[in-house]
């Protein structure tokens, strides 16, 4: 990836008073001057707003961070666009080939075609007087009309020839296979559109079995490494071209782990169990894992985790029906109770940051309560709103998938859908022409495992919803489209994606093990 290049220097701003002191926090208000959004320490004696604020340092590494994720989206498509142009160019030098050997044949036939004609003249020169003067006398013209007629045959011929030439390359595409370079140029113009029609699951293996359900699967950002659960236990994996070896046991929780969150920077994850605790784990060699004590603050089961981006805050849902913030440090493989959230009227089972982070949107078992909660200082979230909903189906899952928008899954029999919620005025609104149906299923209910899992660079969606697995792409401003899904005939599925979006994994009870998909496109 290429070196990010600021246009500006950062220590060269000035407050919104133009105070001669560092800048200490940004405002996160639209209607502002972008020079009128910095706050020192002297602002801050007379500053009021409606909006939330964030440190000044925090926002630049959320800017370099953001700026870093453009980067690495830019240079994805630019390859995939630069791969298919190298493909036009050689079409169209193989087009040139093929259009020199269509007009260097013609010329040959044309030449070859005049060489003939002028060979007839040549042979007109040459006669016998005795035969002329015998045509001449009898007033037969015989040799005119056979000069005429070998014209016309030599003629006739040579048309043949050019025609047979021509109509060779108009019913061959091979000859000359205009379409196919239309084609790779049309990929250029509508990527997205392509790549959407052609992206499948492709089954790798599903040697590996495994008789006791997994609730949870992750994966370190490596790729390398693969973690899932076996009751009370976690299993470690290495992962290789689609390919798990199993490593190792880690034990320490006493009743079943309902998730696993790996860190994105480092070799370590977060476990969270129906025993009411949390615990840290770290890699300190190549198989020595080390638990950190077991955290119970929760009252009831833990259900879902989630981390911000600088993997410093950690939220946990519970059947206790309360979010715990808790500041994380990897380093010392230890937590902090910081506060909780505490709106919901039943089982926490689905959490999600939006991109800032200034907004998590959660979900509750029952009545569906979503709720948006809202960062109005450094690591500090307060209730916002409860979201308005067409339906107050039983649903499981919520995630946001950009900035402003997030999904929601029915769960209930007999509703099986995707709805989407979008930022408008300030608050989340359904758009329900936007809404994705799934295949009907009046059997099954859904299960709050095998969270939404979207993956912004390959712009793809992994929904599991009851015994489907569906891959879902943002085909235009929100609109979505499925396209692939495996059927999997139960609703016991349990796994997730790599974080380079190229395999799914999950184990399920009807093979009892873990089945590998490649998402290839075709």
């Amino acid at each position: 990836m290429s070196k990010q290049i600021g246009l500006e220097n950062l220590n060269e701003f000035n407050c919104q008073n133009n105070h001669n002191s560092q800048i200490k926090l940004v405002v996160l208000d639209p209607n502002l001057q972008k020079n009128k959004r910095f706050i020192c320490n002297l602002c801050l004696e007379n500053f009021e707003s409606n909006y939330p604020t964030i440190g000044f340092e925090k926002i630049i590494q959320i800017i370099n961070d953001l700026q870093k994720q453009k980067m690495k989206e830019l240079e994805i498509q630019t390859t995939t666009n630069i791969k298919q142009l190298e493909k036009c160019v050689k079409l169209t030098q193989e087009l040139w080939m093929q259009f020199n050997r269509l007009f260097d044949s013609l010329i040959r036939i044309a030449k070859d075609w005049s060489k003939d004609l002028e060979l007839q003249i040549k042979e007109c020169y040459k006669y016998k007087f005795e035969d002329e003067l015998d045509d001449y006398i009898k007033k037969q013209n015989n040799s005119e009309i056979a000069n005429i007629q070998l014209i016309k045959n030599i003629n006739r011929s040579w048309m043949n020839k050019l025609y047979n030439n021509l109509n060779q390359y108009n019913q061959n595409e091979d000859k000359i296979n205009f379409r196919e370079l239309k084609k790779q140029f049309m990929k250029i113009i509508n990527q997205q559109e392509s790549q959407e029609d052609e992206i499948k699951f492709n089954l790798i293996d599903q040697s590996v079995k495994q008789s006791i359900k997994c609730n949870a699967i992750s994966f370190g950002s490596s790729g390398q490494y693969m973690i899932s659960t076996e009751y009370q236990n976690i299993k470690v994996w290495s992962f290789k071209n689609g390919k798990i070896k199993y490593l190792q046991t880690l034990f320490g929780h006493s009743k079943w782990i309902q998730c696993l969150l790996y860190s994105k920077k480092q070799n370590s994850f977060i476990s969270g169990a129906g025993d009411k605790t949390i615990r840290c784990w770290k890699n300190t060699n190549f198989n020595d894992w080390i638990s950190s004590k077991p955290y119970i603050q929760h009252t009831d089961w833990v259900m879902c985790l989630e981390m911000n981006k600088n993997e410093n805050l950690l939220f946990s849902g519970s059947s206790d029906y309360s979010i715990i913030v808790w500041k994380l440090d990897f380093n010392q493989n230890e937590l902090t109770y910081l506060y909780s959230l505490n709106k919901h009227n039943y089982y926490v089972i689905s959490i999600s940051l939006n991109q800032l982070e200034n907004q998590l949107v959660s979900c509750a078992q029952r009545k569906n309560q979503i709720i948006i909660w809202e960062r109005k200082e450094i690591n500090t979230y307060e209730f916002k709103y409860i979201v308005k909903q067409s339906i107050y189906n039983y649903g499981l899952k919520v995630s946001f998938i950009t900035e402003n928008s997030f999904i929601w899954i029915t769960g209930d029999q007999g509703i099986d859908m995707i709805y989407l919620f979008e930022l408008i005025e300030g608050i989340y609104q359904e758009i329900q022409h936007k809404s994705i149906q799934l295949m009907n299923n009046d059997q099954d209910y859904d299960e709050y495992f095998f969270p939404i899992i979207y993956n912004k660079q390959r712009n793809l969606i992994l929904v599991r919803h009851k015994s489907q697995i569906y891959l879902i792409r943002n085909i235009n401003n929100g609109n979505f489209k499925i396209v692939d899904q495996l059927n999997c005939n139960t609703s016991d599925i349990y796994g997730t994606m790599t974080d380079n979006g190229q395999y799914l994994v999950f184990w399920d009870s009807k093979i009892n093990g873990y089945s590998i998909y490649e998402l290839q496109i075709q």
